[in-house]
C-alpha cells in the first residue's frame, strides 16, 4: 500500500518521524532512499538532520587545540575534544558556528610567518572541509552560512573592514575595536571557489559589532546573513552578494535604542537569534541598572519589532546561584522559544544557566567548570552524509 503513494504524501508522512528513524527508513527501498535524500525535499523534512541544542563549545586554553562543551542536555553529547578527526595543525581556532557546522582557522607556522586554511566541520558525524582563506589584503572577519533544510553546501563570508591606518600585525586578525566595512568576498562549498572582492552595498560608514564575550552576532536565515551593526540596525546581505538591506531597530520607549542600546556604544550591546523562524533581538542596559529586553521581528520585510519579555533584576540568578552577580560576568549565548541561556563567568568558573520568560525560573544546568573563557558556540549535534548535495 505504501508504494501507491504519491512522493509528496510520502514526504508528508516522513516529516513526522525522528530523524534516526528517517535515517533507517532508507532501507525501505530504493525509492524511499531517493525520496528521503533528494534536496528539494529537504524543506519538507526541516530540521530533521538537526537534534536540539546540546551545548556550548569553547577553547580549553589548558590544553592546545583541546576543546570543552558546557552541556545543554542530559547526559552531555560525546565529542572528541582534540577535534582527532580534522586535519594536523599548529593551532585550532574556534571562529563560528552556525546549524550544526563549525567554522575553524587551522594555523601552522611557515617560515616567519603564520598561514592559516579554513576548516568546516561537523563533529557529530566527523565530516570536514578544508579551503584556503580568500588571501584579502585587507582585515577581514568571517561568518557561516548554513541552513540543512534547503541545501548541504554552506557559505563563508568575509566581511571586509577598513583597517589600513590600524597598527596591526599582519598575522592578527582579532584586533580590537571595529572599522567601517569596505566589501564583502563569500565563499561557496558548492563552487569550491572565493568570489572576487564585492563592494559594501551598505550605507558607507556602517560597522559590524565585534564579538567580545560570546554572544551571537550573526543569523543566517532565508539563504541571508545577518549581522548586528553598531548603528541601530541589523545588517543583511544574500550568499551571492547582490542583495543589500538593513532593518532598522525600533524607536519607541523601551526599545533597544532607548538607553538599552546606544548606537555609538562599543561594548558587546546587541545579541540576535533565530528562535521558532523569527529574529530575535536582544539589547543589555550596561550603563544603568541591568536589565536585557527581548524583541521579535513579527513582519520580516515590514521591519515590525514587538517587545516579548524584558528581565530587570539579577535576583532570580542571584537566589538560584547564591551568591551576588556581576553584570558584566553575565553572557546572554541563546533563544529557544521563551527560554534563555545565560553564561556566568568570572574568570575563575563557568556556569550554563537557563531562564524561563513566563514564569522567572532559573536553572543551573552545568557544574563550575575552570578555563572555559569565551567566545561560546553553540553546538547542535548535526547528521549528515556529506557536506555537499548528493544522492
Amino acid at each position: 500500500m505504501a508504494e501507491e503513494l504519491t512522493d509528496d504524501l510520502l514526504v508528508e508522512i516522513l516529516s513526522r518521524v525522528p530523524y534516526k528513524s528517517l535515517c533507517r527508513l532508507k532501507c525501505v527501498s530504493m525509492r524511499w532512499r531517493r525520496v528521503i535524500s533528494h534536496p528539494d525535499h529537504r524543506r519538507q523534512l526541516p530540521r530533521h538532520h538537526l537534534q536540539p541544542l546540546a551545548g556550548f563549545l569553547y577553547a580549553d586554553y589548558r590544553v592546545l587545540n583541546r576543546f570543552q562543551i558546557v552541556p545543554a542536555l542530559d547526559p552531555p553529547p560525546l565529542i572528541d575534544p582534540s577535534f582527532s578527526f580534522l586535519p594536523k595543525c599548529d593551532d585550532l581556532q574556534l571562529v563560528d558556528s552556525c546549524n550544526g557546522l563549525l567554522l575553524c582557522r587551522c594555523w601552522n607556522q611557515l617560515n616567519e610567518h603564520r598561514t592559516f586554511n579554513y576548516v568546516v566541520c561537523s563533529p557529530t558525524a566527523k565530516k570536514f572541509v578544508v579551503f584556503p582563506d580568500s588571501t584579502c589584503s585587507k582585515k577581514v572577519r568571517p561568518f557561516l552560512g548554513f541552513d540543512p533544510a534547503v541545501s548541504s553546501h554552506f557559505h563563508v563570508f568575509e566581511v571586509v573592514e577598513d583597517w589600513d591606518y590600524y597598527d596591526c600585525d599582519d598575522d592578527d586578525l582579532e584586533c580590537d575595536g571595529v572599522e567601517d566595512v569596505v566589501g564583502l568576498r563569500i565563499y561557496s562549498s558548492e563552487t569550491g571557489v572565493w568570489s572576487d572582492e564585492i563592494d559594501n552595498g551598505w550605507s558607507n560608514r556602517i560597522r559590524i559589532r565585534r564579538d567580545q564575550k560570546g554572544g551571537s552576532k550573526s543569523v543566517f536565515f532565508n539563504g541571508m546573513l545577518h549581522l548586528v551593526a553598531i548603528q541601530p540596525v541589523v545588517a543583511v546581505v544574500d550568499v551571492e552578494g547582490k542583495n543589500w538591506r538593513t532593518i532598522p531597530l525600533a524607536h519607541k520607549d523601551g526599545s533597544p535604542l532607548c538607553g538599552a542600546h546606544p548606537p555609538c556604544a562599543s561594548g558587546p550591546e546587541g545579541f540576535i537569534a533565530l528562535s521558532r523562524g523569527l529574529l530575535h533581538f536582544a539589547s543589555t542596559d550596561s550603563y544603568g541598572d541591568w536589565e536585557i529586553s527581548v524583541w521579535v521581528l513579527d513582519d520580516y520585510y515590514g521591519g515590525q519589532w514587538t517587545l516579548q519579555h524584558t528581565v530587570s533584576t539579577m535576583r532570580p540568578f542571584e537566589r538560584t546561584m547564591r551568591r551576588r552577580m556581576n553584570p558584566d560576568d553575565c553572557t546572554l549565548v541563546w533563544i529557544e522559544g521563551r527560554k534563555m541561556f545565560f553564561m556566568f563567568y568570572d574568570y575563575v568558573h563557568c556556569i550554563l544557566t537557563s531562564y524561563e520568560m513566563d514564569s522567572g525560573e532559573v536553572r543551573c544546568l552545568s557544574r563550575p567548570r575552570s578555563y572555559c573563557e569565551p567566545p561560546y558556540l553553540p553546538y547542535i549535534p548535526l547528521f549528515l552524509e556529506s557536506l555537499a548535495d548528493g544522492p
